[in-house]
């Protein structure tokens, strides 16, 4: 029988190249699957927020309903309204109400818009569902008043699951929204983070009265709203008239419109 002879060793130097191959493929691996899990995170609030029975989302949405008519009732008697909507009742208005009555307010890849108040700021999170990814967005903001007819919300982070998103994005998105419903928002910068300005009298205003939002304040688990309510002029009526066609949906958006972020 003859013996075989076993190739010679290759030299170690050869062999470097597919060791730093397979490093680098072990790697891109690895940190692919690192951000895959990193953007598919969920914020605590923005879990519980969704895991809210439907029944009792039906009866929080119902009672935020009845305080927005019941301050058209205050405002008629006092001339001037407040409430306060906790988030509770603001998150079961999102997964019942907004849904049956406003279908088409947000874009189709903005499901399931839910915020959570905490003392002087507020977070927004949603689920995106794009072609090429899906995950829960996440961002907080502080919403303030800039003058009596100027609500303002300043932009403070981002995130895409746990990873940082861009806040230029956000902004492009909410402008482009804000277009297609019509809302006049203008862009400022304070201390580096992005500021947006949107007008609010005419999206609560009737065409009877003239309704100002003056007050904005965010507790732990509450949003406080005051302001007040005047006599439309009749000279100014038909002016009014003008603008009733969009009011709901543009108090629906001013309130929601970081939000309908793409």
């Amino acid at each position: 029988m003859d013996s075989q002879t076993p190739p010679p060793p290759q030299p170690r130097r050869r062999r470097w190249p597919a060791i730093i191959a397979m490093v680098v493929l072990a790697v891109t691996a690895t940190a692919g699957a690192f951000l895959f899990k990193a953007t598919q995170a969920v914020d605590p609030f923005y879990a519980a927020a969704v895991a809210t029975k439907p029944a009792e989302a039906r009866e929080a949405g119902e009672r935020m309903e009845n305080r927005v008519a019941d301050l058209v009732d205050q405002a008629e008697t006092t001339g001037r309204w407040e409430s306060i909507f906790s988030d509770a009742e603001v998150n079961g208005w999102l997964a019942t109400i907004l849904k049956e009555k406003y279908p088409t307010l947000l874009p189709p890849e903005v499901v399931d818009p839910r915020v959570s108040f905490v003392a002087g700021r507020c977070l927004i999170g949603y689920r995106y569902e794009g072609e090429q990814i899906r995950a829960v967005v996440t961002i907080e903001g502080e919403p303030f008043m800039a003058s009596h007819d100027v609500a303002g919300l300043r932009l403070r982070k981002a995130r895409i699951g746990v990873l940082p998103l861009p806040l230029i994005k956000v902004v492009e998105h909410v402008n482009r929204g804000a277009g297609e419903l019509q809302i006049a928002v203008k862009l400022i910068e304070h201390e580096g983070d992005p500021v947006m300005l949107v007008g609010v009298t005419n999206a609560l205003s009737t065409d009877d009265e003239v309704r100002r939002l003056e007050e904005i304040e965010l507790r732990d688990g509450e949003l406080a709203l005051a302001g007040t309510a005047t006599p439309r002029k009749a000279s100014s009526r038909a002016d009014g008239i003008s603008q009733r066609a969009k009011a709901a949906a543009s108090a629906a958006a001013a309130a929601a419109a970081a939000a309908a972020v793409q």
